[in-house]
C-alpha cells in the first residue's frame, strides 16, 4: 500500500462552530492557526458547546484580513474586527480548565444571545490565555476539548459506514487532519508521524460521545444513536472505550498541506 496522505484539513474558529476547509494550515504547538480561539459561555463563564446547544453547529465563521464575520440561520452577519476585542479578561472553565480569556465585545454578546435564545458571551483565546494539556507545562492548548489536534482516517470511516449506516460524514467526528491511503484503524498503532516539516505526536484515541449522532448542519440529533451506536459495536480502546480518530501534539511547527505524503516514523 502507499504511504497514507493528507486528504483535509479543518478548523473550527469558535469552539462547537461549523468548520472551514483548508487547503493548508499552520501548524503551532497550541494547534492550528486560527483553530478554536473563540469559545461561548455562560454567565458564570462555563463553557458551551454543541452537546447541550446543537444550534452551535450552524454558527460560521469566516476568517477575513482584520478579524472574522460571523453569521448564523436567521440573524443578519456581525463583522468583529480584532481590535474590538477588549483587553480586560474573565476566567472561564473548560471542563476541569480555569484560565483567563480575554472578552469579546458586548455587541457580539447581544448578537449570540438573540441566536441562542439564551444570555452567553464569547471570549477570546491570545496567548496570555494560558492552558495546558494533560497537565503537562509542555503542552499548551487552546479551547479544544482535550489536545490541539485531531486525526482521522479516512479508512475508517468506511469501516464504520460498511458496518452500519452508509451516509455517515466525517464532519460528524470534527477532525483537524484528516488522512487517506491508509488501512481502517491504522492509526491505532502509529505514536509518531511527519508531513513535510511538521511532527506530530499521537498521544491517545479520541473517545467518543453523543455529539456525533447530531446531523453536522442541521443539529438534529439521529433517532437510534447512529453512529455511534455502531462504533460502539465494532472499535474500542483497550480499556473499552468507544473511540475514533486520535489526539495530537505537535513536536515541530510548520505548514500542513493537503495532499502531503505522512511519514509513519513510530
Amino acid at each position: 500500500m502507499n504511504a497514507p496522505v493528507v486528504s483535509g484539513l479543518f478548523i473550527y474558529p469558535v469552539k462547537s462552530g461549523a468548520p472551514i476547509s483548508l487547503p493548508t494550515a499552520w501548524a503551532e504547538p497550541r494547534g492550528l492557526a486560527f483553530d478554536r480561539r473563540f469559545m461561548i459561555c455562560d454567565p458564570e463563564g462555563c463553557f458551551i458547546t454543541a452537546r447541550e446547544e446543537p444550534r452551535l453547529l450552524r454558527l460560521a465563521g469566516t476568517l477575513v484580513h482584520d478579524g472574522m464575520i460571523f453569521s448564523a440561520p436567521g440573524c443578519l452577519p456581525f463583522y468583529l474586527h480584532y481590535d474590538q476585542i477588549e483587553e480586560n479578561r474573565r476566567e472561564v472553565k473548560v471542563w476541569n480548565d480555569i484560565l483567563a480569556a480575554r472578552r469579546a465585545p458586548q455587541t457580539l454578546d447581544h448578537w449570540l444571545s438573540e441566536y441562542l435564545g439564551r444570555t452567553v458571551h464569547m471570549v477570546y483565546n491570545d496567548p496570555e490565555s494560558h492552558r495546558i494539556a494533560g497537565r503537562a507545562a509542555e503542552r499548551p492548548i487552546l479551547f479544544a476539548d482535550g489536545y490541539p489536534l485531531l486525526l482521522t482516517s479516512e479508512a475508517s470511516l468506511q469501516a464504520v459506514r460498511d458496518a452500519g449506516p452508509t451516509e455517515t460524514e466525517m464532519a460528524r467526528f470534527r477532525p483537524n487532519l484528516v488522512v487517506s491511503g491508509s488501512a481502517a484503524w491504522d492509526e491505532d498503532h502509529w505514536r509518531h508521524i511527519r508531513i513535510g516539516e511538521v511532527e506530530l505526536e499521537l498521544v491517545k484515541p479520541c473517545e467518543r460521545c453523543v455529539l456525533i449522532t447530531r446531523d453536522p448542519v442541521s443539529g438534529e440529533k439521529a433517532p437510534r444513536g447512529e453512529p455511534l451506536r455502531t462504533l460502539a459495536q465494532i472499535h474500542r480502546d483497550e480499556r473499552g472505550r468507544v473511540c475514533f480518530g486520535h489526539n495530537l501534539m505537535v513536536r515541530k511547527a510548520g505548514l500542513l498541506e493537503v495532499g502531503s505524503r505522512v511519514e509513519i516514523i513510530d
